[in-house]
């Protein structure tokens, strides 16, 4: 019998990604997913994957979500919450070492080490967590995703011809699918113990090249504004408090922290990873993806 791997979030974009990968991987009963409502689900467990019921909100069940389990795969809660997240993921980490799990896997982002950006205050408070848990641990810091191109470009509407961002730098942009197909390959491969992987796509662009190459996709010209942050605030004032929290994350694309290409992506794929344009123009055939991704940013 192989190791006994718990997965959550499951049912969100990566996670099922990362799901689908490991069920062409492993034997279906070496895992579980852990879900908030178990109910449903009819295919998973006709494979033989044991789902079970897991909330965030009652810390106390997830001790028994959890045993039988050698490693739990923590996806990181899509809230700009700092509070409730670092707690929330805390208390996982906690039921997942009272349940006898010897591993964390933890989903992160590729920002540096330092990174003064309010995207990363939970990340880094949770991956030091795991790090004085005791556990064996692999943090995965994902690229940044091509859908969340718009968020990136100061919150850019499609509908628009005008991108206003308070600072500019490059950003190796990944697709999620593939993200999710080389972190199930990490998770499998039971290696990476005690690391953290960085995840890029294979060449990085900045903000005002991406601008280019949308204007090329749309066959529109599209200005390429750089601004001040208070007129970048200004200018997303219908969307302020998502605008004033993203915007802390200029300064480390400015400095080349996004820009960083990885090859390990590339290495655990076994090919290269999908071109930038091609994954562009992708996204905009739906144009509703990217403003999709930009509304739950702003939800969350």
């Amino acid at each position: 019998m192989g190791r006994k791997i718990i997965l959550t979030g499951s049912t969100g974009k990566l996670g099922s990604v990362v799901l689908k990968h490991l069920l062409k991987t492993l034997p279906p009963t070496d895992l579980i997913v852990s879900v908030y409502n178990p109910n449903g689900h009819q295919e998973l467990k006709s494979k033989g994957v044991d789902v079970r019921a897991g909330n965030f909100d009652h810390p106390e069940s997830l001790v028994s979500t959890y045993k039988g389990g050698d490693a739990l795969f923590l996806v990181s809660l899509p809230s700009r919450d700092d509070k409730y997240r670092i707690k929330s993921q805390s208390q996982a980490i906690d039921a997942a070492k009272k349940a006898g799990v010897k591993h964390i896997y933890y989903t992160s982002l590729a920002f540096p080490d330092g990174s003064e950006a309010n995207v990363m205050k939970a990340h880094f408070a949770t991956e030091d967590y795991i790090k004085q848990s005791g556990l064996n641990y692999t943090i995965i810091r994902e690229g940044s995703y091509m859908e969340s191109y718009p968020v990136y470009l100061g919150l850019y509407d499609t509908s628009s011809d005008k991108v206003v961002v308070p600072g500019d730098g490059k950003v190796a942009f990944a697709d999620r699918a593939e993200l999710g197909e080389a972190t199930a390959k990490i998770i499998a491969s039971g290696e990476y113990v005690d690391e953290t992987v960085t995840l890029t796509g294979d060449k990085a662009y900045s903000l005002k090249e991406t601008t280019e190459i949308l204007s090329s996709i749309l066959q529109k010209k599209i200005e390429f504004h750089k601004v001040s942050t208070e007129e970048f605030l200004e200018h997303n004032a219908d969307k302020y408090e998502v605008a004033e929290w993203w915007a802390t994350s200029y300064p480390t694309l400015e400095s080349g922290g996004l820009g960083v290409v990885d090859p390990a992506l590339e290495r655990l794929l076994g090919r290269k990873p999908r071109d930038f344009t091609e994954m562009l123009r992708e996204t905009l055939s739906n144009r509703t993806a990217g403003d999709q991704e930009l509304s739950e940013w702003s939800s969350h």
